[in-house]
C-alpha cells in the first residue's frame, strides 16, 4: 500500500442522514481493521499521511459521520449516542464484525459511546486527547470561539484556536520543528467556509448540550493517551477518562500536544500498533518516551 492509495469510499445513510467512510486495505494485515474517528476539524481524508504505516498492520477505515466532512449536517440536538448508533450501522454495512477503534479529540466521545453500545464489536480501543465533556478550564474559551465565528472575526478565532492546539515546547513557545503544522492549522482556521463555521458551532453546541459521559458499561481493553503539553485536554483530563473505564491504561506522551497524531504520526501509529498487538503498558510507556 502506498501513501497515495485512495482506498474505497463507501456511502451509508442512518435515520435519514447520509455519511461515508474510506477503507484502505493493508497488503499484509495481521490485526483486526483499525477504525479512526478524528476531531472536529478532521474528516476521513485527514489520515492519508498515516496510511503507509498501516500497510503491514491492518486495514484502515476513516469515517465522516453526520456533521463531519462531506456527510450531511447534524443538528446539535442529536447526541453522541446517535453518532455511535450510526457508527454501529456502518460496521454492519461494511461486514466488519470487529475492529480496533481509535477516537481522537471530539471523536473520543463517540468512540466511548460505541464501546458502551456494542463492546463485542471492538477488539481494543485507544482514546487520544480524550474528554468526558467540555473541560471546565476551556469552557469559556470554547464558547468564545463560537461567538467569534458567528461574528465573522476569523483572525481572532484563528489565534484562539492556535493558543490551544498549536505544537508547543516545555518553555511554552512555538516549536520550530512543528512550524509547518502550525502554519497548516492557521491556514485551515483562517480559511473556514461559512458552512464549516456552522458545523463547528453545531458540534460545539452538541458538546455543551448533552450529558457528560457515564462511567463503566463495558470492558473493552482501552488505552488513553494524553500529550504532556496538551492545553486543550491536559493529562489530568485524560487520566479522569481512563478512570471511568474498568482496567484502562493511561500513558502521557512527553513533548506532545493535543494533536499528537499530527505532530508525530509515525510514533502515534507505533503506539496504536503496540497496544493493538497486546504489548504491555510498561512497554508502551517506555515507547512513548
Amino acid at each position: 500500500m502506498s501513501g497515495h492509495d485512495t482506498g474505497e469510499v463507501r456511502e451509508f445513510a442512518y435515520e435519514g442522514f447520509r455519511y461515508s467512510c474510506r477503507v484502505v486495505a493493508a497488503h499484509r494485515p495481521r490485526l483486526d481493521p483499525v477504525l479512526i474517528l478524528g476531531g472536529a476539524f478532521q474528516d476521513k481524508d485527514s489520515w492519508r499521511q498515516h496510511q503507509p504505516y498501516f500497510g503491514a498492520m491492518a486495514d484502515l477505515v476513516t469515517v465522516d459521520l453526520p456533521g463531519w466532512g462531506d456527510a450531511d449536517d447534524l443538528p446539535a440536538r442529536y447526541g453522541y449516542d446517535f453518532l455511535a448508533a450510526a457508527l454501529e450501522h456502518l460496521l454492519t454495512g461494511l461486514g466488519r464484525p470487529r475492529v480496533n477503534l481509535v477516537g481522537a479529540s471530539y471523536g473520543s466521545l463517540v468512540a466511548y459511546c460505541l464501546a458502551q453500545r456494542c463492546p463485542d464489536r471492538i477488539a481494543r480501543m485507544v482514546l487520544s486527547g480524550a474528554f468526558d465533556g467540555v473541560p471546565a478550564h476551556t469552557k469559556a474559551t470554547h464558547e468564545r470561539t463560537v461567538e467569534l465565528l458567528a461574528a465573522g472575526r476569523t483572525v481572532e478565532f484563528t489565534e484562539v484556536m492556535l493558543s490551544l492546539l498549536a505544537p508547543r515546547t516545555r518553555a511554552g513557545a512555538a516549536d520550530g520543528r512543528n512550524e509547518a503544522l502550525t502554519q497548516l492549522l492557521r491556514a485551515q482556521f483562517a480559511g473556514m467556509t461559512p458552512e464549516a463555521a456552522v458545523r463547528y458551532a453545531e458540534n460545539s453546541a452538541r458538546v455543551l448540550a448533552h450529558p457528560r459521559l457515564r462511567s463503566g458499561g463495558h470492558e473493552v481493553p482501552t488505552l488513553v493517551l494524553a500529550g504532556e503539553l496538551d492545553l486543550c485536554t491536559p493529562p489530568e483530563t485524560g487520566r479522569r477518562v481512563a478512570a471511568m473505564i474498568p482496567g484502562a491504561a493511561f500513558v502521557t506522551v512527553p513533548d506532545a500536544g493535543h494533536l499528537m497524531w499530527l505532530e508525530r504520526p509515525r510514533q502515534f501509529v507505533g503506539l496504536l500498533d503496540d497496544f493493538f498487538s497486546g504489548r504491555s503498558v510498561g512497554e508502551l510507556a517506555c515507547g512513548a518516551r
